[in-house]
């Protein structure tokens, strides 16, 4: 069963191979990099001392946890998971359901996964003896981690489905991110891992146990707190892979309309409705569009929020938190770096694929009689009101914090914001239509971008942003501030040029595979969806 299902998924992504080898080289760099990390872990492994492995053991492996089950949530991407809409009108039993969704976790893992191997084997090589519990207790910890997650997944996957508990759920998770990072900014700093000792060391905590039982040290108990954990979990996450079944993520989403939101809705609609009174129809009714449409979206949604929400978290306790002559840089910059980041995290959802909330719709384009130059720059005009408005956002929400910006610095962020968009929506609009991939609003935990162009985004992204950085390099080597501005404006024209160059190629390979485009949106994934 399982690997019929795998075949299946095989199927549905063989036409997908054109720009695989991006991807391959992209695999290879970023596992590439922590076959380095688990090559140091077992290095260092292998040769530590026996009190320093009982004081460092039990965090690393804390370390693991957090990895596996927090990343896959601050990262909003959650990794694999079965399309059960998919599955179930076939008669596949549920406990190998089940088996295939914990499996698949292995896909937010599997990097930790290699660095965990890699500790084994040091531990093996090191003269301090050892256990043999230790493989049994590594493969319950494991096993742990993988239930755990996919239990945690089902649950976000359903609360994340339903409306105004998601922004509220997202927020609340990125507020708890924030709190440690007060704390290390405010001053308070931990003098030593020993400090953390009279936590730790007890066997109650997986992370502990599974470092007992590498080491020999209460294996039993260990393994019986292994067990528990084990037990627990697995009751946990079959219990929520059930409710899975059940949910309707639509009938979650279509709530009605109350009373209290009708003065937001009339809000909403100038908001809306203030395209038309600038531009000409159909241009105004295309950006109407995008505007409605994308305020409207889920996955869109919870990004837009994660734009002035976790860049503030990332960076503003640096700026609370600075020492006299600390951070000074980024204390000047600071609105620019978090703007640029919500710019960012935007163009996963919205100008790397522009047709991708469309689908099968973006056939319409193709046979209205506006050229379809006209739709993507109705298209890049809704990107660029969002991303001015998270802007705005931005500056409202650090003014509460009390950080004061000057109206150079604001002007500076406004500039700089609009030059990278140019470039940033040149090359997506040429991604939009080279690598087209029809999202579903309805799961917040996806990306944007297809798997192959996700290799590109990270030459291209250091491209767009290069204009923008020699602008502040003649800042620095000049020491002026017109250096800076006329780079700038002239980073400002060039990317004009280059946006209209793009335009041309991007409406060209529209025309010319008109019919590939509409059938990669029409498709759907497999029944393994990538998140």
């Amino acid at each position: 069963m399982i690997a019929a299902i795998l075949r299946a998924q095989w199927l549905s992504m063989r036409m997908g191979g054109r720009g695989r080898a991006f991807a391959v080289v992209t695999g290879l760099v970023w596992y590439g990099l922590w076959v380095v990390v688990a090559c140091a872990a077992y290095l260092w492994i292998a040769v530590a001392p026996a009190p320093l492995l009982e004081t460092y053991l039990p965090l690393g492996a804390l370390g693991v946890f957090l990895y596996w089950q927090v990343m896959p949530i601050l990262s909003a991407s959650m990794g694999s998971a079965l399309d059960m809409r998919k599955l179930m009108l076939y008669p596949v039993p549920l406990p190998k359901l089940f088996l295939v969704e914990v499996l698949l976790r292995l896909t937010t893992g599997g990097e930790v996964l290699l660095v965990v191997l890699a500790a084994l084997i040091g531990l093996w090589r090191n003269p301090a003896p050892s256990s043999w519990l230790a493989v049994p207790g590594v493969l319950l910890f494991i096993a742990f981690n993988l239930v755990l997650a996919s239990g945690t997944r089902s649950l976000l996957e359903r609360l994340l489905s339903k409306r105004k508990v998601r922004e509220v759920l997202v927020f609340v998770m990125f507020m708890l991110w924030m709190v440690p990072r007060f704390a290390m900014m405010s001053g308070y700093r931990v003098k030593s891992p020993g400090a953390w000792a009279g936590v730790m060391d007890h066997a109650a905590w997986p992370w502990t146990a599974v470092a007992w039982a590498t080491q020999g040290r209460s294996g039993a108990t260990a393994l019986l707190s292994l067990g528990a954990w084990m037990l627990g979990t697995l009751w946990f996450a079959r219990a929520q892979f059930e409710r899975s079944l059940r949910f309707d993520a639509v009938a979650a989403q279509s709530t009605p309309q109350t009373q209290k939101q009708r003065p937001l809705a009339v809000l909403a609609e100038g908001f809306y409705r203030f395209p038309a009174r600038l531009l000409p129809d159909p241009l105004a009714a295309i950006v109407e569009k995008e505007l409605r449409s994308l305020a409207r979206t889920p996955r869109y949604r919870m990004v837009f929020v994660m734009g002035f929400s976790f860049g503030l978290m990332l960076w503003l306790p640096m700026i609370l938190g600075r020492r006299a002559g600390s951070h000074g840089a980024l204390s000047t910059h600071f609105l620019t770096v978090v703007s640029v980041y919500a710019l960012t995290i935007l163009g996963q959802v919205s100008f790397w694929n522009c047709f991708g909330f469309d689908r099968s719709a973006a056939q319409f384009y193709f046979a209205s009689p506006q050229p379809i130059a006209r739709v993507f720059l109705g298209k890049n005009l809704g990107a660029l009101v969002f991303i001015y408005l998270e802007v705005l956002i931005l500056i409202a929400v650090t003014s509460l914090f009390k950080v004061s910006f000057g109206a150079a610095q604001i002007t500076e962020t406004l500039l700089v914001v609009g030059v990278s968009s140019l470039y940033m929506l040149a090359l997506g609009n040429i991604s939009s239509v080279q690598f087209p991939r029809a999202m579903n609003p309805e799961r917040v935990s996806q990306g944007g971008a297809s798997s192959r162009f996700q290799a590109l985004i990270t030459i291209l992204y250091p491209l767009s942003l290069l204009p923008v950085l020699l602008a502040y390099l003649a800042r620095y080597g000049f020491n002026s501030e017109l250096a800076f501005y006329l780079v700038l404006a002239f980073a400002a024209v060039i990317g004009g040029v280059v946006y209209w160059i793009a335009m041309g190629s991007a409406v060209a390979t529209a025309q010319e595979r008109r019919e590939r485009i509409i059938h990669e949106l029409s498709s759907g994934d497999g029944p393994v969806t990538a998140n």
